[in-house]
């Protein structure tokens, strides 16, 4: 399984204070501003823009569609037309066979370019964000957005669980030799204690997740990252969000 990297920053507070590094609202609604106006927050929600024939990260359906029909169709058409020729002895599997290998060689290039772009796309919205205040200066769900790009970028599957029974939880993460990660997002200036941290423990063991992070904009207290000690649980303050950032986009 993979493994995330950034250095431990540790609050300065011993309970659910602000971090000492945290910006000032001010900066924030300054960051909030600057966004909106290049339009960060608009990618955030709506991924890329622009004018595409095929938008990035998604699939051309209809050119898809147009070439299976081809494939199948044409080599169809020429075994009934030759069955009671010279080529009659041309066993009914063998056209089948020729479409199936010419539409692998049609859609593979298809396929490996929606994936490319995909990665594409969310690297460059990703790495829009670079600074504490940025985080912040994000709604609810455009940080779990933003947390669930890094994931994609590392090369999980991500699912939000905006719209299910989620315990707390925001997202969920699979792949890179992982069953089933719990995320949980929190977009606040506050720091999180070990309660929060037994809770998405607690949320782990009765899903039978492998993994549990812990992404917030905020601090992590020294109890919460004691209890967390030799866990499967991954505790992300706001500065460590910030140079995984840096490592992923």
């Amino acid at each position: 399984m993979h493994r995330f990297a950034a250095s431990i920053s540790v609050d300065d507070g011993q309970g659910y204070g602000e971090p000492s590094w945290m910006p000032s609202p001010e900066e924030v609604t300054r960051a909030r501003i600057d966004m909106e106006r290049r339009g960060i927050v608009r990618s955030l929600r709506r991924g890329p823009t622009g004018v595409q024939m095929v938008p990035a990260g998604e699939a051309p359906w209809p050119w898809l569609i147009g070439a299976a029909a081809w494939v199948i169709i044409w080599p169809a058409l020429i075994a009934w037309r030759v069955s009671d020729t010279q080529l009659a002895w041309l066993p009914w599997w063998l056209p089948v066979l020729l479409a199936a290998l010419h539409m692998a060689m049609l859609v593979a290039p298809v396929l490996l370019a929606r994936r490319d772009a995909g990665l594409s796309a969310a690297r460059r919205h990703f790495g829009m964000i670079r600074s504490v205040a940025q985080m912040l200066a994000l709604e609810p769900d455009e940080f779990e957005s933003w947390v669930g790009m890094l994931f994609k970028l590392v090369g999980y599957q991500v699912r939000n669980t905006q719209y299910v029974a989620d315990h707390g939880i925001d997202l969920e993460v699979t792949g890179q030799g992982l069953g089933l990660g719990l995320v949980q997002c929190k977009r606040y200036r506050g720091t999180v204690g070990e309660p929060t941290v037994r809770d998405l423990y607690g949320t782990m063991t009765h899903e039978r997740a492998d993994h549990g992070w812990l992404a917030t904009t905020g601090g992590v207290s020294r109890q919460a990252r004691a209890w967390a000690a030799g866990k499967p649980i991954e505790l992300w303050d706001g500065q460590q969000l910030i140079e995984l950032a840096a490592k992923y986009r």
